[in-house]
């Protein structure tokens, strides 16, 4: 059994979810007991019953005004704060085909505001991800790029804004997941890199954000054969020797969700906690709604492993005491009013990429369709598409596709716009698109994924699949211009 002393350090490297809306009694309970913090996701917030600080942070910080309140808000296809609407900001993708440093500042700055106006200091993005494999199923339009240049300047530039009002920024996922086949929240993927096409291709990011101060660095549930058998988040090789002594980051390494299979379901929360602290992380995230049930886990196999020698009590202390730091930085304004709330459709705007097409010259009917794929365990089910924003706009209509698009209904006149996400990848959108092609030849796609390979016919850009790339795609196609907020109400 731990000494109390001790009970306490293991609570100080713990990030746990719990289910529900309002904190549950267990967490307001570890949280006195020295827990280091909360993380919030997608399910946290469907329940809306009235601002997010109400409910949850003010809550929260009644027992522990330091506590770590962290959301995954990289804005675009991956949101908290907006997801029940979709993200009022683009996401990484948008923006590194705008490629202005300083418009990136600015989009994290408005994110930051609004995150320290609901009382949450911690922030899990950017992702530093090089996407240099477009058919990668977990990244995509989360990275800012291929170019590891360019997704190292946006990378700076947005940890810069960030952190301008005392939210942390996390780098994620070292040592780089913009290479993989699968996605990790189901396999573990292998990444075939040496270690000089890992510091030419997947470093700089990282390198960048660490030299403009990131907080924190987030490990990747991926292997590099070439460096060590173990996944990232297990190994000393890349945490210790790689991003501590080459890469000289100083502040707090956290782990992904723990509960991603290739993890859990190998070691065991326990095992991968314990395996985690040892390779030097700091901050073990839980993601699962059951963190009730796996903090005695937790805390037995830490008492396991101290008796055994597998951990010591002195790279535990280190841990807690990194935690310790990032918790007396990240104090957010409370009450600051988010600036700059404009420059999240302009962001988008900016970002749309026409081919084949042109605004028109007076407001007309737009009409639409949505060929949805389904999204990855990070995005969750924030919506997208076109319906809301046109419906908003004041004119079109959606038609579901149902299990076979070439019956339904489609408008004679007017402009026919087909949502997509990744269709490149996906043979039934593929198919889909043909057959409502071979109706309506005029119809414009609507990619709110990854550009394709080929364009064919009239093709509009989104750039992400959040609001603003939303409204400002219905924009364009409808010749309407967007007036009202994109987010209702206060977060």
């Amino acid at each position: 059994m731990l000494r109390s002393t001790t009970a306490t350090l293991v609570n100080s490297c713990l990030l746990p979810a719990y289910a529900g809306r309002t904190p549950a009694d267990w967490i307001l309970r570890a949280a006195d007991e020295g827990l280091a913090g909360v993380a919030l996701f997608g399910t946290n917030l469907l329940d809306a019953r009235g601002p997010l600080r109400a409910d949850i942070t003010d809550r929260l910080r009644a027992v522990r005004p330091d506590l770590l309140i962290a959301l995954d808000e990289e804005g675009g296809d991956v949101t908290r704060l907006d997801y029940l609407t979709g993200s009022a900001y683009p996401g990484n993708h948008a923006l590194g085909a705008v490629d202005d440093p300083e418009l990136t500042r600015r989009v994290a700055a408005a994110i930051a505001a609004d995150l320290a106006e609901a009382g949450v200091n911690l922030c899990l993005a950017p992702c530093a991800d090089v996407n240099s494999r477009p058919d990668n199923p977990i990244i995509g339009v989360r990275s800012f790029g291929a170019d590891p240049e360019l997704v190292a300047r946006h990378t700076a530039a947005f940890v810069t804004g960030l952190q301008r009002d005392g939210v942390a920024a996390t780098l994620k996922h070292f040592p780089g997941h913009g290479d993989t086949r699968t996605d990790s929240h189901s396999a573990l993927p292998d990444v075939d890199r040496d270690p000089d096409a890992l510091a030419a291709l997947d470093l700089p990011p990282f390198a960048a954000g660490i030299a403009a101060g990131a907080r924190l660095v987030m490990t990747g549930h991926i292997r590099l054969p070439a460096l060590d058998a173990l996944p990232a988040t297990l190994s000393p090789a890349i945490l210790t020797g790689l991003l501590r002594e080459r890469l000289g980051f100083r502040g707090v390494i956290v782990t992904d969700a723990l509960d991603m299979a290739p993890i859990a379901g190998r070691w065991g929360f326990g095992g991968a906690a314990v395996a985690a602290l040892a390779a030097g992380c700091d901050l073990v995230l839980l993601g699962s709604p059951d963190a009730e049930k796996l903090l005695p886990e937790i805390h037995a196999a830490v008492d396991r492993a101290l008796r055994d020698g597998s951990l010591t009590e002195q790279r535990l202390t280190e841990a807690a005491a990194a935690v310790a730091d990032l918790r007396a930085w990240a104090h957010p304004r409370p009450g600051t009013p988010a600036r700059d709330r404009a420059v999240g459709l302009e962001a988008a705007r900016r970002a749309l990429g026409a081919y084949g097409l042109t605004p028109p010259d007076r407001p007309r009917a737009v009409h639409t369709v949505r060929l949805g794929a389904t999204a990855n365990l990070a995005v969750g089910e924030a919506p997208w598409g076109l319906a809301g924003p046109l419906a908003a706009l004041a004119g079109g209509t959606e038609a579901d596709p149902g299990s076979d698009p070439a019956l339904i209904p489609l408008p004679a006149g007017g402009t026919l716009a087909v949502a997509v996400r990744d269709a490149h990848r996906d043979p039934w959108q593929q198919d889909a698109l043909r057959a409502l092609r071979a109706r309506r030849p005029d119809l414009v796609t609507v990619e709110f994924g990854l550009p394709p390979h080929t364009v064919t016919g009239p093709t509009l850009l989104a750039g992400g699949a959040g609001l603003a790339n939303a409204a400002a795609a219905a924009e364009y196609l409808s010749g309407r211009t967007w007036s009202g907020p994109l987010r209702p109400g206060r977060v």
